[in-house]
């Protein structure tokens, strides 16, 4: 019952304005008055919205996200597969030179890359189908929840655009408006996003070295550290009160998790700090142990579940001959 009724406050959202463009709305007019210098003219942007129509089937597919739907166990299923790990392999052997060259300009680990581009776009493969202008506009004028967010993404995408000398109204990428092979949002694209390949240009729509040099660098930005583990496994009880529900920066040595049981690696630098998350299963929850490199996997998407099947992949990856560590 609360699905049907969901649904029609979404369609009558979209009713209420659906008699007029974007162009012609008085919300609209009123984020141009505040959006400041987007590169285009206002009358220019006012153009291409025009062209643009709200896609309402786009609210459900970010409320219904696998990360908030799914057991870790029914994530890990749908996304740590042997054919996505196959496929990374693959990935890693035909452009081994460059994720090297990335790995150790930045600390990164190749195979980190590598998942999170396989999964963000299928190593390249499916960028997105969506016009952006059309996701942006739509998220940024009729889903509330996150208008403002969404408002500051579609100036910085027309800014983007701008800059790199593309038609707003052609650009694809994924149902919430992100773009490349490692699908940075607008902003992202504006504050992460390197030059990898030297030609004075950022181009996560062609490039790969771009795109390589990007992830690595949105990680490094967000606390990476060279030479440290991923995650690592728990084999001992635990106590609820040591669990954190949300990826934290700061917590509590590798020693005193020693001390409550644990087993760490003796390469790994006991003064390091570690939280502890839950992952749920049908059974009894896993329990992983994650420091530095896993928060800056969650900095690129707040799900725990995502980071993990980031590392995950990963170890699938690691090891085949040609990929060096930083």
């Amino acid at each position: 019952m609360k699905k049907i009724v969901l649904s029609w406050l979404i369609v009558g959202l979209f009713s209420a304005h659906g008699h007029a463009g974007f162009d012609q709305r008085d919300d609209v007019s009123k984020w141009l008055d505040d959006a400041g210098d987007m590169g285009f003219t206002r009358a220019e942007v006012v153009q291409y919205l025009a062209q643009t129509k709200a896609k309402p089937s786009i609210v459900p597919v970010l409320r219904n996200a696998p990360e908030s739907k799914l057991l870790w166990s029914g994530y890990q299923k749908r996304l740590v597969t042997p054919s996505r790990i196959k496929l990374g392999r693959d990935f890693v052997k035909e452009h081994a030179a460059q994720l090297n060259s990335v790995a150790q300009n930045t600390g990164v680990d190749a195979a980190i890359i590598a998942a999170i581009a396989g999964i963000e776009s299928s190593y390249g493969k499916n960028m997105g189908r969506h016009l952006t202008l059309r996701v942006l506009a739509t998220l940024s004028f009729d889903y509330p929840r996150r208008s403002q967010f969404y408002q500051r993404q579609l100036a910085e995408f027309f800014r983007l655009c701008y800059s790199q000398g593309l038609d707003p109204t052609l650009v694809k990428g994924s149902a919430a408006g992100a773009v490349g092979m490692g699908q940075f949002i607008p902003t992202s694209y504006r504050d992460f996003a390197v030059d990898g390949d030297g030609d004075e240009r950022i181009d996560l729509f062609h490039s790969e070295a771009d795109n390589f040099a990007s992830i690595a660098n949105y990680l490094a930005r967000h606390g990476w550290q060279a030479n440290e583990p991923w995650l690592l496994e728990v084999d001992t009880k635990v106590e609820p009160t040591w669990l954190s529900k949300k990826a934290k920066r700061q917590g509590v040595a590798l020693v005193e998790w020693q001390g409550r049981g644990m087993t760490v690696p003796e390469s790994a630098d006991n003064t390091r700090e570690f939280n502890l998350y839950a992952f749920s299963t049908d059974g009894e929850n896993e329990h992983r142990l994650g420091g530095a490199n896993f928060y800056a996997i969650t900095r690129y998407n707040h799900s725990l579940w995502y980071s993990r099947a980031v590392v995950e992949i990963a170890q699938g990856i690691q090891g085949i001959q040609g990929i060096a560590k930083p």
